[in-house]
């Protein structure tokens, strides 16, 4: 809730009496022409007794205007007309100060309610109830992440693959350089699975020499976007995981010397854990840890049989000082990877424009655009924001009337 949030709540009040200033008194600080404080004197002997009657009949159309003010704050008032009394319940929460024949500040001092009650000469009376508390009292963080990564990779591989074979003598390079793929009774040779996405293959028209070119180029774009979000109590902490847990096999020796598997369960996915706490109606500190991790099954382990993948994380831990309602850039980074690997036969595979017949080339580019931004909001437990509750309908219906009916009275014929 707004620190000078106002709220009306219509009440009825008898007549009692208050403190005052009297119109002179008033008249005295107007001449003056300075900011003054609002002296509270007890004007009974000068104020003519109000019949009980007619003071009903004047608060039962007043209504008490409530100000949630944070200690060391200012609530400014201007009225409509001339400002003639002005009244005080408790000085030592909260005072007010004079400013202008329309205009009076009230200031908060300590923790408790007080009740400003303002006359004016063409206008009804205003009746403020002021509520006075620390900034951090009642109050509640909303805490919003947004997590931002673009990847793009981008891989290309040129390789050329050459068998020569006689009685004699074999010699292969890159997929060739085993008979695995060669039937030994027909000669007959069988492509990889593994290959590049292009394959041209070729026996130059003689039964001794084969050839083996394979191009494969791939290229891609990512895009991950979290935005979890977390409500805690004023220093309190909250923790937040929108994924899963995945089983990691862990050997263990035992006494007999044979190891025993026991597992470990590793969390993935969307994680968020902060701790906030509220230094001022403008300020907010937090501690927090946000995480992004998913699996990577390319750099996936095989143990015992089972294949563990590996997670790909992004996180950072970080305590920081952020105004309230306003979002922080926490975190960037820009990462670019370039690799370049040449594989061949060595001397041969450094020749000019002939060394590409004894050589396989693969060129890797991968860059990662990484941005995650915090929002802190203040809220009221008692007064949440309309975004943070949620309406439910009431039921309409009545599952048990078919049960009732045949018990209810009948209904008298029209």
């Amino acid at each position: 809730m707004n620190p000078h949030e106002v709220k009306r709540d219509n009440v009825h009040t008898a007549g009692a009496s208050v403190r005052v200033i009297s119109n002179s008194g008033m008249d005295l600080l107007k001449s003056s022409g300075r900011k003054c404080r609002v002296a509270i004197v007890i004007a009974a002997c000068c104020t003519a007794l109000v019949p009980l009657g007619n003071a009903e009949a004047q608060n039962a159309d007043t209504s008490i205007l409530r100000v949630d003010l944070p200690s060391g704050r200012s609530y400014a008032i201007t009225t409509p007309s001339n400002i003639t009394q002005v009244s005080v319940a408790s000085p030592d929460i909260a005072d007010v100060i004079v400013m202008g024949s329309r205009d009076v500040v009230i200031n908060g001092h300590a923790n408790g309610e007080s009740d400003v009650i303002v006359w004016m000469a063409d206008s009804p009376l205003r009746h403020y109830r002021i509520s006075v508390h620390t900034p951090a009292d009642r109050q509640q963080i909303v805490l919003a992440v947004k997590f931002a990564e673009v990847r793009r990779d981008f891989l290309r591989t040129l390789g050329v693959s050459g068998l020569y074979r006689n009685n004699h003598v074999r010699v292969g390079t890159n997929r060739l350089n085993t008979d695995n793929n060669v039937n030994p009774s027909t000669g007959d040779l069988t492509v990889p699975s593994a290959i590049g996405f292009g394959t041209l293959l070729t026996d130059f028209g003689t039964s001794s020499l084969l050839g083996l070119l394979e191009a494969d180029e791939q290229s891609g774009t990512a895009r991950i976007l979290a935005e979890p979000m977390l409500v805690a109590a004023n220093k309190d902490s909250a923790s937040f995981l929108a994924g899963g847990e995945i089983p990691i096999p862990v050997a263990q020796a035992t006494t007999t010397g044979a190891p025993t598997i026991t597992i470990l369960w590793r969390e993935f996915g969307i994680k968020l854990n902060f701790v906030a706490e509220v230094l001022s109606d403008s300020i907010v500190r937090l501690h927090l840890r946000p995480e992004v991790s998913s699996l990577d099954f390319n750099n996936a382990l095989e143990i015992a049989g089972f294949k563990v993948p590996a997670l790909r994380s992004r996180h950072i831990e970080s305590t920081m000082d952020v105004r309230r309602d306003q979002s922080l850039i926490i975190s960037g980074m820009m990462d670019d990877e370039r690799q370049k690997t040449k594989d061949g036969i060595p001397f041969l595979k450094d020749i000019p424009i002939l060394g590409t017949l004894f050589s396989s080339t693969n060129w890797q580019r991968n860059e990662t655009e990484l941005l995650i931004v915090v929002t802190p909001v203040v809220t009221d437990p008692m007064h949440p924001r309309p975004q943070d509750v949620m309406h439910f309908l009431p039921d309409s219906s009545l599952p048990a009337k078919q049960a009732l009916e045949p018990r209810l009275p009948a209904k008298p014929a029209p």
